[in-house]
């Protein structure tokens, strides 16, 4: 049950994602371990999230995985939720002066 909730949650999150207009694609199977669960391009900047279950936490190898990409310039979230979805977006706008 609870792979189940966690998939319907990124379903929600990737139905909202394209809604808005991103590119997103799903990672089931990855060349290396700890890379995250959504690949998303919002106008022409590269976000990743890696979703989870409400109270769980993203593993340290994932953490690892995130820094990685924020050293390159993109930008890298754990998130539970649509609404905590909605907020990185927000961010990303913020940083990015999409506002």
């Amino acid at each position: 049950m609870s792979s189940e909730l966690e998939s319907k949650i990124q379903k929600d999150i990737v139905k909202w994602l394209e809604f808005i207009g991103c590119k997103v694609v799903k990672l089931i199977v990855a060349n290396k371990s700890g890379n995250a669960d959504l690949i998303i391009c919002y106008k022409g900047y590269y976000i990743e999230f890696e979703v989870k279950k409400p109270l769980k936490e993203a593993t340290k190898l994932q953490v690892i995985k995130g820094q990685e990409t924020i050293v390159a310039d993109g930008a890298w979230f754990c998130i539970h939720s649509v609404d905590e979805a909605k907020d990185a977006i927000s961010e990303v706008r913020q940083r990015r002066g999409l506002l």
